[in-house]
């Protein structure tokens, strides 16, 4: 992966560009995994338990 942004860079993408990019890539990612996952029976209300702590112990 180091080679496309190298790439990109040497094409002329500005920094905000790439970063950008790379926001939507890593988003698209994280909705293609939680889509797998959440069949697993039980995985959404432990998925809830876990946030409510998180936010619990963060002061949120």
């Amino acid at each position: 992966m180091p080679g496309r942004f190298a790439a990109a860079k040497q094409a002329g993408a500005t920094d905000d560009e790439i970063s950008e990019t790379l926001y939507y890539a890593m988003r698209g990612a994280a909705r293609a995994a939680w889509s797998t996952i959440k069949v697993i029976p039980g995985v959404e209300d432990l998925n809830k338990e876990w946030k409510t702590t998180y936010e619990r112990e963060r002061g949120t």
